[in-house]
């Protein structure tokens, strides 16, 4: 009975070790990733989960966590590697404890290879069969160095973290066991080992989370509890992208190449696009997983270049379809030539009158109105003209390819739910219908049986989200249901049909109720 007794502690040791040396070799990555800008393991398995995963389960997640979904997928695979690394120190077993030191840290360092490669290889296999391109060689330095790096700080920790896990998980009454091994340090040595353990440990803990807090891939939403502003201020303008951790691009090694079915092939630098004719232009933004009702859109002023310019000077041959568009995070997607060609179809550098902000896409990145956000690619590098239908990111995943923006309105104030005393009341929000632009908004206060115009309307511009007023007095006190609806500039009423936004975008009416006491 001792003796179990005894097998299970010191399996309860080696697996508090492992866990311990495996969030110290996670911190590992992340610290390599932002050194190195190569892959490491915990993003391959998080790209390879949401490449792979049904656009309902990808909806799903979204609609559930927003931007936190992808750092709580983060979190989930870190706690993943933890319990991989424990059970790796699990299989060093009390005969293996008996080895002589040099074979007993081979075999452990043989364990840790033996299970960390498959598992690395499974990431890339996952990733390599979702994506939309080749394997770079930024992915392929990435999994070789957290193949070997990444080990070799498994194994050292391992070495450096079981004498301390033995000291603070000991058998009942302090007794040895015939698996404690390896001779006791000296006082000073232990305190010594235990400062620098604990202080991994605690590096690495804020490291994961540091990381986890800062990843960009999510929806992030601006908070939402006054009437929106005419243009959203840089800070507070929605982001997703589908990576976890954006690109960071210096725009002195940053070129835009034209290429394909062009006379001329280009490549424009950072300094010959800012020295070219430029334009502004008020342009709404929302991205494709917007629900009813929801925050992610914004609208903003962008200076740039019009792509037709660009492509009058490249020439543009005969049986051109599609502008393939190539981003440097991987990202790719597709625009008609005849997208390609409206005036407003823009390349630019400003935001707001500032660089575009890294999360936004700097150095450049492609404003296309009338379609949702996928289009609008973000760190773009290449625009490749080709003459048949080119497939992008999200298309393999089976999401729309036209992308043009769904008839939408909502309600910024008052708060849905909320209890308001007796008299007139504020109702305001917005109405936004890409480049058809919005010809009225209507209110329902029965819950769409009959509407009424709203009172003022404020189109801050022709392809920018309309600001919409109203002032409603009830006839007395109660509960009410709140929907709205616009008009779109060709006439059309906004659908009353709900759908989910993946994967063409969601349609439907936003509702509130409200209660007057």
């Amino acid at each position: 009975m001792e003796t179990m007794s005894a097998e299970r502690e010191t399996r309860l040791r080696l697996f508090v070790t492992g866990a311990l040396a495996a969030l110290v070799m996670a911190a590992f990555m992340l610290l390599l990733r932002s050194m190195t800008e190569t892959e490491s393991l915990i993003e391959l398995f998080g790209e390879g989960i949401v490449q792979t995963m049904p656009i309902s389960l990808f909806e799903f997640g979204l609609r559930t966590f927003g931007g936190a979904a992808k750092p709580l997928l983060v979190i989930m695979i870190v706690l993943g590697m933890i319990l991989v690394g424990g059970g790796i120190a699990q299989m060093h077993t009390a005969a293996a404890s008996a080895l002589p030191f040099g074979q007993r840290w081979f075999r452990m360092a043989s364990l840790a290879v033996g299970l960390w490669m498959p598992l690395a290889v499974i990431a890339l296999i996952i990733t390599a069969i979702g994506s939309t391109e080749p394997l770079s060689n930024r992915v392929l330095v990435g999994l070789a160095s957290t193949i070997l790096l990444d080990v070799v700080v498994f194994v050292v920790g391992l070495h450096l973290l079981f004498p301390v896990v033995r000291q603070i998980i000991v058998h009942p009454g302090g007794q040895k066991t015939p698996a404690d091994d390896i001779p006791p340090d000296a006082s000073r040595r232990r305190f010594i080992s235990s400062a620098i353990v604990a202080s991994l440990a605690f590096v690495s803990a804020g490291y994961v989370g540091r990381f986890a807090n800062g990843i960009r891939g999510g929806a992030i939403g601006g908070r939402r509890d006054t009437l929106s502003e005419p243009i959203t201020p840089n800070d507070a303008f929605y982001v997703i992208s589908k990576n976890f951790v954006d690109p960071s691009i210096d725009e002195s090694d940053w070129e835009l190449e034209i290429d394909g079915l062009v006379d001329l092939p280009m490549r424009l630098s950072y300094v010959d696009l800012l020295a070219r004719p430029f334009r502004e232009q008020l342009t709404t933004l929302t991205c494709i997983s917007n629900e009813i009702g929801g925050d992610l859109i914004s609208n903003a002023r962008w200076t740039g270049v019009r792509l037709a310019d660009l492509l009058l000077e490249v020439g543009v041959q005969p049986g051109v379809v599609d502008l393939a568009l190539y981003a440097s995070d991987g990202y790719t997607e597709s625009i008609t030539l005849e997208n390609a060609l409206e005036p407003t179809t823009m390349l630019v550098y400003l935001m707001n009158d500032e660089p575009l902000p890294e999360k936004h896409g700097y150095p450049a990145r492609l404003i296309v109105p009338g379609k949702y956000g996928i289009k609008n690619v973000k760190w773009l590098t290449r625009i490749e003209l080709v003459a048949g239908d080119f497939t992008g990111y999200w298309q393999q995943r089976d999401w729309t390819d036209e992308a043009t923006i769904q008839t939408m309105s909502r309600f910024d104030i008052p708060a849905a739910r909320a209890i308001l005393p007796a008299g007139p009341v504020d109702l305001g929000g917005i109405a936004f219908a890409g480049d058809r632009g919005i010809e009225n908004v209507e209110l329902s206060d029965d819950g769409g049986e009959t509407w009424a115009p709203v009172e003022t309307l404020d189109h801050v511009a022709p392809l920018s989200w309309t600001i919409w007023r109203s002032t409603w007095n009830p006839s007395a006190a109660g509960a009410y249901s709140f929907r709205v609806r616009a008009i779109d500039g060709e006439g059309d009423v906004q659908t009353s049909d709900e759908r989910a936004p993946i994967p063409d975008g969601a349609t439907g009416h936003h509702s509130i109720d409200l209660g007057i006491t």
